[in-house]
C-alpha cells in the first residue's frame, strides 16, 4: 500500500474519484482477451487451418498478441475456403482507424 494526497493505494488498484477500482492495464487486458483468441486459433491449426497475419504465415500466439496490442485500428479476418467449401485458411489483415 501507498499513501499519497488522494488516500491510501493498494498495488492492484488506483483510487479514482474516491472509490478502489481496478487497475486496467495492458497486462489486464491481454490476460481477458487473449486465451479465448488463442484457443480457437489454436483450434484451427490443429484442424490444419493456415493462419496468417497480413497475408504472413503466422502462429496463434503472434496473431493473438498482434490483435491485443493494436491501436491505431485492428484486425479484420479474411476466410479463404478450399474446393469442399470448408476453411483452408484465415488471414488477419491490419485495418487503420479513420
Amino acid at each position: 500500500m501507498n499513501s499519497n494526497i488522494f488516500g491510501t493505494v493498494s498495488e492492484n488498484s488506483l483510487e479514482k474519484g474516491g472509490q478502489n477500482t481496478d487497475n486496467i492495464s495492458r497486462n489486464n487486458k491481454k490476460d481477458n482477451f487473449a486465451p479465448p483468441l488463442m484457443e480457437e486459433l489454436e483450434g484451427y491449426e490443429k484442424q490444419n487451418i493456415a493462419l496468417f497475419l497480413n497475408g504472413r504465415p503466422s502462429s496463434p500466439w503472434a496473431i493473438a498478441n498482434a490483435c491485443n496490442v493494436a491501436e491505431a485500428g485492428g484486425y479484420m479476418r479474411d476466410y479463404t475456403e478450399d474446393e469442399n467449401g470448408r476453411i483452408a485458411q484465415v488471414n488477419f489483415e491490419f485495418v487503420e482507424d479513420v
